[in-house]
């Protein structure tokens, strides 16, 4: 396939109904994108970028996940230097100028935009990265436009949080202690969270019936972007769908009907029956 040229990216991006003033949080599998018109692929990145913040406009804001998953081994990481474990554009984008990071030592997330610091709220220590006062329930209020760009839902880490309001009770809060140097250089010792399944695989989400729904029914809207596809949904809709759909189902979200459920107590991962 020829390259896609800038011009074409911004009106696809309108077509999946991302507009001015709108807040974004992408997910992307950028190789898949290929080529864009007179930029080399190292300018890709930074080529990309600007697409939605012309989109956007100077009132919009961009968010990323910047995830990194040493805390439970390490039990010390510092957020001004920690890397991204999520793919080259994600950690690009954590070290571009102006860029805030939320204060999580798992589930970072990084904002650039005027409203991106009252949202990550990157000078306090976030403790429960999916749970209320999170840095995605703000992003939920927001009503942000989630962004899969060459990437299907599996990776769409605000069901977590979707989860979590919802009260589905197959995950739950797991404690790791530890120190986290937030990027405004301040030390936490603490104890931070995440909403997580059994250490065990009983069971794992899967959100490919969820996924199929959503394009069926036209809320997420889906385009053809350069090699490969964008979806776009906006995180309040998301919401609402996933409501209904484990309104007959506690289970629909995942790969089978567990039996037994688990919890944390006493310091270690207990079941317990469905029933209860």
């Amino acid at each position: 396939m020829r390259s896609i040229s800038q011009e074409q990216i911004i009106a696809t991006l309108h077509s999946v109904g991302i507009n001015m003033n709108d807040s974004v949080f992408i997910h992307s599998s950028l190789f898949t994108l290929g080529a864009i018109e007179s930029h080399s692929v190292k300018e890709v990145p930074e080529a990309f970028l600007n697409c939605f913040k012309t989109a956007i406009g100077d009132n919009g804001n961009i968010f990323m996940p910047a995830f990194n998953y040493q805390f439970p081994r390490s039990r010390k990481e510092d957020l001004r230097s920690q890397e991204c474990v999520l793919g080259y554009w994600p950690e690009w984008f954590r070290q571009q100028p102006n860029v805030v990071r939320s204060g999580h030592p798992m589930f970072s997330i990084c904002g650039l935009g005027p409203d991106a610091a009252k949202i990550c709220l990157p000078k306090k220590p976030e403790y429960y990265a999916f749970a209320e006062h999170s840095t995605f329930s703000r992003l939920i209020e927001q009503d942000t436009v989630l962004v899969l760009q060459g990437i299907g839902l599996r990776v769409a880490t605000v069901i977590v949080q979707i989860e979590a309001m919802l009260g589905l009770n197959y995950r739950f809060n797991k404690p790791f202690s530890g120190v986290t140097t937030l990027t405004n250089e301040d030390e936490v010792n603490g104890t931070f969270y995440h909403f997580c399944f059994p250490i065990n695989n009983a069971y794992r989400e899967d959100y490919s019936k969820l996924e199929a729904a959503l394009l069926k029914s036209g809320v997420m809207k889906q385009a053809q972007l350069g090699r490969s596809f964008i979806y776009t949904i906006k995180m309040k809709e998301l919401y609402h769908f996933v409501k209904d759909f484990v309104a007959d189902n506690q289970f629909a979200l995942l790969n089978c009907t567990p039996t037994e459920l688990y919890r944390f107590e006493n310091g270690q991962e207990v079941s317990y029956s469905v029933d209860k």
